[in-house]
């Protein structure tokens, strides 16, 4: 039962600081430092998200927001969506409907302000299905031992370059910007986003690098950045540790010139990176394949739909003999509810109810899922957010929907 003494609104600019020691106080951490607040990006970060707290008269007792994002669907389209992030409610007042309100002021805010999608990074796991969202998306983190690490797959032609620090942000952003949306699920970062990628080749206490490669056409078209540490007793010929932060590229040939660069890298035992894509193309392009440790692969994108119409009509889908009709029911976004048939040539409303005779029925949580093309629709059917009602209907919507390489963002919020 809602509690009424508890009211939500839009976080003024003079309460973001408030409103983030809240959040953090949920995570179980301290508030920011007066040097925290001041780091490059910030506040930038706030004033470019749409902020709900909860207040309980003159306390701040939770919070929920949205970053302003663009990112990119199956086919190479683009719409707006709301990365929803630092979500938490103070200890004292959970379980009260204080997340449940503020999570309902968010998502209703961002369809008003026209986004089409809602993505998040679920800290639990149980949470966010009662708001529909649903993993549409996973990452690995990952280890390459030295030996076996050859690149053997034909790369890019072209040269790279170490960035000079001076240069590391307006290069990025630009290369970024023509290479980032490289897959479904990736975001358009904006800059305090970059910064805070870019943190450790932007300081001057780091061991760290940005290269660019430059194509024959003389065109910039990817880049990566890491960092070196190193083993703490001399003589240890284990080698150092390369963190490997980003590698982005317009073709995957170019990501592999990237990454062959690092690996050459002398003196560097183990190289590690995070947010890979399950199908990473390094790992197929290794003398020995044995060399690449994937060594965990978790759930990345959690994802809503907030429109399915203009979700569903912004991606493309795949040449298949026939078509489906699936029927969403949404419970929190009525507008949503109705039946839609998919074929090869895009999708289309049908009914604005869900019709009996579809050929799926599908939960908001079970068509989320699938949007992207790397949760299967046969996965949303086992996880029981999805119903088959005409025999090889499922087998088509995998078909038509599926989508390789697969959808990863690559960047957390």
């Amino acid at each position: 039962m809602a509690d009424h003494s508890i009211s939500f609104r839009v976080t003024a600019p003079d309460e973001w600081r408030t409103a983030a020691d809240v959040f953090r106080a949920a995570l179980l951490s301290p508030p920011a430092s007066d040097d925290d607040w001041e780091k490059p990006g910030l506040r930038d970060s706030w004033a470019d998200s749409h902020s709900i707290s909860a207040w309980e008269g003159e306390r701040c007792i939770g919070h929920a927001a949205g970053f302003h994002f663009t990112t990119m669907v199956p086919g190479g389209a683009t719409v707006p969506s709301s990365g929803v992030t630092r979500v938490g409610v103070t200890q004292t007042h959970t379980r009260r409907g204080v997340l449940t309100g503020a999570m309902h002021r968010l998502l209703s805010d961002s369809v008003g302000h026209g986004k089409v999608l809602a993505t998040l990074r679920a800290s639990e796991a149980v949470i966010y299905g009662r708001f529909g969202f649903a993993v549409a998306g996973d990452t690995c983190e990952v280890e390459i031992r030295r030996r076996g690490a050859q690149v053997v797959a034909p790369v890019a032609e072209g040269t790279i370059r170490i960035l000079d620090r001076a240069d590391v942000l307006a290069t990025v952003m630009e290369v970024h910007g023509r290479v980032g949306l490289d897959r479904p699920g990736a975001i358009l970062r904006p800059e305090w986003m970059q910064r805070r990628y870019l943190a450790d080749p932007l300081a001057t206490d780091k061991a760290a690098w940005v290269i660019v490669h430059t194509g024959i056409d003389g065109v910039d078209d990817g880049w990566a950045q890491y960092a070196t540490e190193w083993p703490s007793t001399f003589g240890d010929h284990s080698g150092g540790i390369c963190e490997v932060g980003d590698v982005w590229g317009a073709t995957p040939q170019v990501e592999l010139a990237l990454w062959k660069f690092i690996l050459d890298l002398d003196l560097i035992g183990t190289f590690r990176a995070d947010e890979r894509p399950v199908d990473d193309a390094i790992r197929f392009a290794l003398a020995d394949q044995r060399s690449y440790h994937a060594k965990i692969r978790t759930d990345e994108q959690w994802l809503r739909l907030l429109r399915v119409d203009d979700a569903l009509t912004a991606r493309r889908y795949n040449p298949a003999n026939g078509a489906v009709t699936i029927a969403v029911t949404d419970p929190l976004f009525p507008f949503n509810t109705g039946t839609w048939r998919v074929s090869a040539d895009g999708a289309a409303r049908v009914a604005d109810h869900a019709t009996d005779d579809a050929d799926l029925v599908a939960t908001i949580n079970g068509i989320s899922a699938a949007y992207m093309g790397g949760t299967s629709w046969h996965d949303a059917l086992v996880s029981g957010q999805v119903e088959q009602r005409r025999p090889g209907s499922l087998a088509m919507a995998d078909v038509l929907f599926a989508s390789r390489p697969f959808p990863r963002c690559g960047s957390f919020f």
